[in-house]
C-alpha cells in the first residue's frame, strides 16, 4: 500500500440475499463499523447505509464493492458516488496484477466473494496454505497455496436453499427456517464487529437448536427434525470431504489452516470434523484489501 492510500475504506459484500456495509482500516485489517440489510429494499436501504458510515468515517477515501448479485453492482457504485460523495469506487474482481494469482478457468466467473477471501487470507496469514468455507446462500470451499495461488475448489447448495428446494420439490415436506437459535458465535452476518483472528473452533458434535425448537440428532423423529438433520449432517459431511480433498487428495495443498465465514457457518460449525478459525468479517477485508490499480 502506498504512503498516499487512504486509511479507511468502505467495504461492501453485496451477497445473494443480505448486505454488509463496513469501514476497514486497511493498515490494521479490522473493520471499525459495520452495516447489515436484506437485499430487499436495496434502493432505499443502500444510500443511508453509505452515508451513516462516511459521515462517521470521514477518513474513507474509497469504495470496494464485492457483488454476487451482477443488478447491484452498478447501482451500489453509483449511489456511492451520489449519496457518499466517493469519487473513487471500484468492482471487485479476479485479474492480473493482485496479490493473489487465480488459477480459474474463466476468472469473469469467478465470485467476487470468493475473490476477497483468498485476498483476506493472503493478507491476515501470510505464506499460508489455507482452506476457504464460505457458507451462506451456497457454501464455498476454497484452496489457497502458500497464500499466492487460488486453485479453486468446490460449490455446493447452502443449508437455507437445500431446505427450501424440499419444499418446493415435494408435495407433503414443510419449509423450516434452519436458523441457528442457540448461536455461540452470533457476530457472523449480525453487525457485530469482530477482528480477533485467534478464534480458532474445534467444537464438533455439541447440540445445535433449529427452527425454535428442534434440537438436530440421527435418528430425528419428527418430520422437521429428520430435514434439519438430513441437510446439518449431509452439509457438514459434505464440507468435512471436500476439506480431506484439498488436504489429501490427488492435487492437495498439504498441511493447511482452515479459515470459514459466512451467515451460514455458525449452525454447520459444530458439526464440522477439523479445526477451524472463524473469521466472520473475512470478505469485507477482503473487499477492502482489493486494489485494481
Amino acid at each position: 500500500m502506498s504512503d498516499g492510500a487512504p486509511a479507511a475504506v468502505l467495504a461492501i459484500d453485496i451477497g445473494s440475499t443480505r448486505t454488509h456495509i463496513a469501514a476497514v482500516d486497511i493498515r490494521e485489517l479490522r473493520l471499525v463499523d459495520r452495516v447489515d440489510f436484506e437485499n430487499g429494499g436495496f434502493d432505499a436501504k443502500f444510500p443511508g447505509a453509505v452515508r451513516k458510515i462516511v459521515n462517521e468515517h470521514p477518513q474513507i477515501g474509497k469504495a470496494n464493492i464485492s457483488s454476487c448479485v451482477k443488478s447491484l453492482s452498478a447501482k451500489a457504485k453509483e449511489l456511492c458516488v451520489r449519496d457518499g460523495g466517493i469519487g473513487d469506487v471500484a468492482i471487485v474482481r479476479a485479474r492480473g496484477g493482485l496479490p493473489v494469482e487465480f488459477r480459474y478457468e474463466n476468472q469473469q466467473a469467478l465470485g467476487a466473494d470468493r475473490v476477497c477471501n483468498a485476498l483476506a487470507c493472503a493478507a491476515l496469514f501470510k505464506g499460508e496454505n489455507c482452506v476457504i468455507i464460505d457458507s451462506g446462500t451456497a457454501i464455498t470451499v476454497d484452496c489457497l497455496r502458500a497464500g499466492r495461488t487460488f486453485e479453486g475448489g468446490a460449490i455446493l447448495p447452502g443449508c437455507a436453499m437445500q431446505a427450501k428446494a424440499l419444499c418446493a420439490g415435494t408435495d407433503a415436506l414443510p419449509d423450516i427456517d434452519l436458523r441457528c437459535i442457540d448461536r455461540s458465535d452470533s457476530s457472523v452476518d449480525n453487525g457485530d464487529i469482530v477482528n480477533d483472528i485467534g478464534n480458532v473452533d474445534n467444537t464438533a458434535n455439541t447440540d445445535i437448536i433449529v427452527n425454535k425448537n428442534t434440537t438436530i440428532s440421527l435418528p430425528a423423529a419428527s418430520t422437521t427434525a429428520c430435514i434439519a438433520s438430513g441437510i446439518l449432517y449431509g452439509a457438514a459431511g459434505a464440507v468435512d470431504r471436500c476439506v480431506d480433498e484439498c488436504l489429501c487428495g490427488n492435487y492437495s495443498i498439504g498441511n493447511a489452516r482452515i479459515v470459514a465465514t459466512g451467515g451460514g457457518w455458525n449452525i454447520l460449525k459444530p458439526l464440522i470434523n477439523h479445526t477451524v478459525t472463524t473469521l466472520p468479517n473475512l470478505t469485507l477485508i477482503g473487499a477492502a484489501i482489493f486494489n485494481p490499480d
